[in-house]
């Protein structure tokens, strides 16, 4: 049986999953709030990863409809996922997650894969690394450490190649007929 809570978060995610995954970064799991989440498109679903990833990558705080925003996340190539996407953690070891995640990133297929989180990089880039895989070679703390968390996702940034991405969100153009994406 398939967790209500995890199938939300799934439906929510594949809405904004780009075409072309040029920056995918790795979380340890969801947040424990089930009513907060990367991609849920509530205002005040809002959660400290995406406030701090678009604080970086929009050189501001995010303000505004936040659907405008995980739009453009998703047009830049930038997506979000968990190691262990299923629930919450709570003190399980994330070593066992590492295999399945192995086998799910492949259609992703990531330019380059950033890691959020000491214990994910220290469990998950050794194994990426020897897959072959593009990660990138920077500790990116949690996002509860907001200024560090800027610090080191610029650099990983730079490190990737992608400081491209690091841009205002663009002025928004007045809608006609329907989905601008």
């Amino acid at each position: 049986m398939t967790n209500p809570a995890w199938a939300r978060r799934r439906t929510a995610a594949r809405k904004y999953q780009p075409t072309r995954t040029r920056l995918l970064l790795v979380a340890g799991s969801p947040p424990d709030d089930e009513q907060r989440y990367f991609y849920f498109e509530d205002a005040d679903s809002n959660e400290p990863l995406f406030d701090e990833v678009c604080a970086v990558l929009f050189e501001g705080e995010p303000s505004g409809d936040k659907v405008r925003h995980l739009k453009e996340l998703r047009r830049r190539g930038v997506f979000v996922t968990e190691l262990k996407p299923d629930a919450p953690r709570t003190n399980e070891k994330l070593a066992p997650y590492v295999m399945p995640f192995l086998l799910n990133i492949e259609p992703l297929a990531p330019e380059q894969i950033v890691l959020i989180g000491a214990e994910e990089y220290d469990v998950l880039h050794p194994a990426l690394e020897k897959a072959g895989l593009p990660v990138i070679d920077v500790r990116v703390p949690p996002p509860s450490s907001e200024v560090e968390f800027r610090q080191k996702l610029r650099l990983a940034l730079v490190r990737a190649d992608l400081e491209r991405l690091i841009q205002p969100l663009p002025v928004g153009k007045a809608k006609k007929g329907g989905d601008e994406s």
